[in-house]
């Protein structure tokens, strides 16, 4: 079952079948049962389906893997579902434009900013090697995760950051497990990372043991961080 109007991607679409009390499945039925329940929501939404039908731009992809019909529903189903006061925590690909925009926007403002650089790495966001997830609570994004796979069924954070609204709430640890669980279902064995020191206290909590990091690369280990990871 995939969420058929919201302008992302499911990160877990290759298992084809959502497990029960998956927010996926909740997200859909609230925004179903919502519209049965108010008639002006559903005929808003009935009218918004028209006119983009009527637009020649809903036919044509607009940035994104998404056609401007899907873009054009995206603001009216948020609403919707905050209405509807869906708060669940899932993770998703990044595939819409927002959710571009929210990535950029994080892994400038808490990692390169702070450099005094612009963000060397953006070609990472149409690599194979890389996948780029965001947070959600609701439809509120919170949180980005830039994971790159190596060899040997093994993989690593490049970026692991919830905005900072949003800590000290244990969202960053379900945002790990999250990942976590996702990752193994591609296969990955090991999850590894080069912790800052005043992180290490969060990676120690959810499991992670100092293990030496390898990246096959061939990069040196960096003198300032801990290399960690975990066995999946």
């Amino acid at each position: 079952m995939r969420f058929y109007f919201n302008c992302s991607e499911g990160v877990e679409t290759n298992l084809h079948v959502y497990e029960e009390g998956h927010p996926e499945i909740e997200l859909n039925l609230l925004f179903r049962d919502y519209l049965r329940s108010h008639q002006e929501a559903r005929e808003e939404y009935a009218s918004l389906k028209e006119n983009l039908l009527k637009d020649e731009a809903s036919y044509e992809k607009r940035g994104s893997a998404f056609t401007g019909y899907n873009l054009g529903k995206d603001a009216f189903i948020r609403k919707i579902l905050k209405s509807a006061n869906f708060d669940r925590i899932r993770i998703m690909k990044c595939t819409h434009y927002a959710e571009w925009d929210f990535a950029k926007k994080l892994r400038q403002k808490y990692f390169f900013d702070p450099l005094s650089m612009a963000d060397p790495y953006t070609w990472t966001f149409d690599h194979q090697e890389h996948a780029h997830l965001i947070l959600y609570q609701g439809v509120d994004m919170i949180g980005y995760a830039h994971i790159q796979f190596w060899p040997n069924q093994r993989a690593a954070f490049r970026i692991f950051v919830v905005d900072e609204p949003y800590r000290h709430q244990g969202l960053g640890s379900q945002f790990l497990q999250l990942c976590e669980r996702w990752l193994k279902r591609q296969g990955i064995q090991s999850i590894h990372d080069e912790a800052r020191p005043d992180a290490i206290s969060f990676y120690r909590k959810n499991g992670y043991i100092d293990m030496p990091f390898d990246d096959p690369s061939g990069e040196p280990p960096s003198p300032h961080d801990i290399a960690v990871g975990k066995k999946l």
